[in-house]
């Protein structure tokens, strides 16, 4: 990867740094006088590096940097200012979060139906589409924020909307799509379509559809709407990486790979516009694979697709690559939806509102995937390197995902092979110590231990306190020697990758929310490292990026302010005022 580069240790150190360099003559490129948090396997802090060729070649003090620089050598003197490695962002969804940055938007705001309607009505007024197949996408509804709690608008509600086009409202959470009669025709669904194995398709008493689509049809369902094509779609990823860019983000695994994003963002690649590196997971789907017959072609077919949009060679260039599949298990967690599973069932009210008698229910949520199925596929796509990214928001999800990773680990012994496990908002005791025996990632969201006391008091209620203790840990899989990594899961929640890290070291929304105590703050360094070199292990790529050391990719960024000096709740105002990927700037606050 390195090429004729040799590599050549020296023994000066600055503070707890030893100093390593290339045998490389002059730098490109000079940062000195900084406070430089390089994520090494020391937590290692230096004043100044040197980048030639979009490779780091050397680290340490400003005095001994400079004999790198002649007068080719761009020198940015940091004065004091923080640099880190570029945020890797393991789980999110891109080029969704590119497209709700235009048309409707309900900004995650707690709405009634009444108020829905307006702000979707207000929109048709304004556009100037208006044709019976001119779709709206009504996006950044909270539907667990409706108002009254447990209010469901439906497609009645939307079709009394002032329109002949399809509209639909999809779920920040991604979850949930809710249709118009339009919409669900255009759909090709109706009252004789079957139930899917791997979501719900809402009913009336009288079998006609309510248009509540969940879990995977609402995914499928908005996957299949037209409306842009190839040259919109290039527009949408250039701007993307742009809005990420900013925030800091210098590599980014798309956890759910589509043509769509993905020839875009080879297009950019090939204009040589690409500014952040792109990984991606292809999902297999329950219908791709119903049986343990149908694997093997529903492995060659994600294998197909990998190798269409990997690139051969993995340089300083930013560039492209699938190396992960994706696999939804389970649903969601909270109220109304409550299709995430759980180990034992969920709890219902058989009291009054004024009364309540919370007890069992018959009601364990959803597994998408037959057991013997998953552990099949876990297995086969391993086997062709591919690393399983696994959707398990609860405690049954996670117990049978883990089952099918240690059968993975069994019969393919010392494979390296990164599973991870996405969101685990409910996890039981004994699981964290299975993710570091299996070896298995845990990818988590950070902002998610942000709770308002109202979602905190409807999770209590459905869990009970038992359950309720385990919710949305983060540190408990640290302590327990499993590796974290960070992933915003954008735009199921606003880009905000440091306010994602503050909620992390605060568990609270803001200092006078309340604060979530299911489990121990975080640290800077824990925070840092999850979204930096523990997050480029679990994307397969910490042998190039994730860290500031000697032989790896200039990806870097710089702060307004040192996160390693300030309090945690002023960690969410840091500011990112320079970007840098494999040497070269793709973002400057000054520009």
């Amino acid at each position: 990867m390195i090429g004729y580069y040799y590599i050549i240790v020296t023994y000066i150190f600055y503070r707890r740094n030893t100093t390593l360099s290339f045998n490389h003559t002059y730098a490109d490129s000079v940062f000195i006088n900084g406070y430089i948090y390089t994520a090494n396997t020391s937590d290692t802090v230096c004043e100044a590096i040197a980048i030639a060729d979009g490779y780091i070649i050397a680290t340490g003090n400003t005095q001994e940097i400079q004999q790198y620089v002649n007068q080719n050598t761009l020198i940015t003197d940091l004065q004091g200012k923080a640099m880190i490695p570029g945020i890797i962002d393991s789980h999110l969804h891109p080029f969704w979060g590119g497209l709700q940055l235009s048309g409707c938007h309900l900004n995650y705001e707690s709405l009634t139906i009444e108020q829905t309607l307006e702000r979707v009505q207000n929109h048709l007024d304004k556009d100037m589409f208006i044709g019976e197949n001119d779709w709206l996408q009504v996006r950044a509804w909270l539907r667990q924020g409706m108002i009254p709690s447990g209010t469901d608008i439906t497609r009645s509600d939307l079709d009394s909307l002032r329109t002949c086009r399809p509209v639909i409202l999809f779920s920040n959470d991604c979850h949930t799509l809710v249709a118009n009669s339009r919409a669900l025709e255009l759909f090709g669904l109706d009252h004789n379509t079957p139930e899917p194995t791997d979501g719900k398709i809402g009913r009336n008493a009288d079998g006609s559809l309510n248009g509540i689509l969940e879990d995977a049809p609402a995914m499928r369902a908005f996957d299949s709407i037209p409306g842009i094509n190839h040259q919109q779609a290039v527009v949408i990823a250039e701007n993307v990486q742009k809005v990420l860019n900013r925030q800091g983000v210098t590599t980014v695994m798309d956890a759910r790979a589509l043509n769509i994003q993905f020839d875009a963002f080879s297009e950019l690649s090939q204009q040589d516009k690409l500014t952040m590196r792109v990984l991606g997971a292809r999902e297999i789907t329950p219908d791709d694979a119903p049986t343990l017959d149908a694997i093997p072609n529903a492995v060659a077919a994600m294998k197909a697709f990998a190798q269409k949009y990997t690139d051969t060679t993995w340089q300083p260039k930013p560039g492209i690559a699938i190396k992960h599949t994706k696999f939804f298990i389970d649903g969601v967690l909270h109220m109304p939806i409550m299709t995430a599973s759980l180990l034992s069932p969920y709890l219902e009210n058989r009291g009054t509102e004024e009364q309540p008698n919370w007890v069992a229910s018959d009601r364990y949520g959803d597994l998408y995937y037959p057991n013997e199925v998953l552990t099949g596929l876990v297995t086969a796509v391993s086997q062709e390197g591919f690393h399983p990214h696994m959707h398990t928001v609860a405690e049954g999800a996670i117990e049978v995902s883990l089952n099918a990773i240690e059968t993975m680990r069994n019969h393919l012994g010392d494979k390296d092979i990164r599973p991870a496990l996405v969101h685990n908002e409910l996890a039981a005791p004994h699981q964290y110590k299975r993710f570091a025996e299996l070896k298995t990632i845990a990818s988590l969201s950070f902002q998610w231990a942000g709770m308002t006391q109202e979602l905190m008091d409807d999770d209590k209620k459905i869990i009970g306190e038992q359950r309720f203790a385990e919710l949305e840990p983060i540190a408990k899989f640290i302590d327990a020697g499993a590796k974290v990594a960070f992933g915003s899961d954008w735009p199921i929640d606003p880009l905000n990758e440091w306010y994602d890290f503050k909620v992390a070291m605060t568990r609270q929304i803001s200092a006078n929310s309340p604060r979530l105590n299911t489990d121990r703050n975080l640290t800077i360094t824990e925070v840092l490292r999850a979204a930096t070199i523990d997050a480029a292990y679990a994307v397969g790529c910490e042998d190039s990026i994730g860290s500031i050391e000697v032989g790896k990719f200039a990806d870097v960024i710089i702060l307004d302010r040192n996160p390693f000096l300030i309090n945690a709740e002023q960690i969410e105002h840091v500011t990112v005022l320079s970007t840098v990927v494999g040497g070269k700037c793709v973002f400057s606050r000054s520009e």
